[in-house]
């Protein structure tokens, strides 16, 4: 809970939307998306809520609720992930072609990257996977990377 703001009562769904949308999406640069957030938010509460009290609704009414509560996840999950990305420029020379914390453009590299922990695996673990000969399902016989595109 920000300092300063009041605890939601549990099942106050705007409140709460509200609140997780001016987490997501902080800030001046987010303006937009806050505003969307919270606007998605409020629609698919009312449409959602005149659904569960409808006497004349059908089913399809149930899908297009079903869609907008799909969508409206989807948007708050896309935020939260959005929150975790670093910048993916590079700040030497602005390009996109940053490749494990390293400026392929201009050789820059961020003091900040941390690379991904790989799991180890123990023996019991690998020794099944190695028991049964590996076939790949599909040809990979082409493979194109970042320097193709160029």
């Amino acid at each position: 809970m920000p300092e300063g703001t009041q605890h939601p009562k549990h099942a106050d769904f705007r409140a709460w939307t509200e609140l997780l949308a001016n987490a997501l999406a902080a800030g001046e640069s987010a303006a937009k998306l806050r505003s969307y957030l919270k606007k998605i938010a409020a629609d698919t509460w009312e449409y959602v809520n005149w659904l569960t009290h409808a006497k004349n609704a059908v089913r399809m009414d149930a899908e297009i609720g079903l869609k907008a509560v799909e969508h409206l996840l989807g948007m708050f999950t896309a935020a939260r992930l959005r929150l975790g990305r670093t910048s993916l420029r590079c700040e030497g020379c602005g390009s996109y072609q940053l490749v494990a914390g390293v400026c392929r453009h201009c050789g820059w590299v961020d003091p900040s990257h941390e690379p991904r922990k790989v799991r180890e695996w123990s023996e019991e673990e690998r020794a099944p996977r190695l028991a049964e000969p590996c076939v790949p399902s599909s040809d990979i016989s082409t493979f194109m990377g970042p320097d193709d595109f160029r």
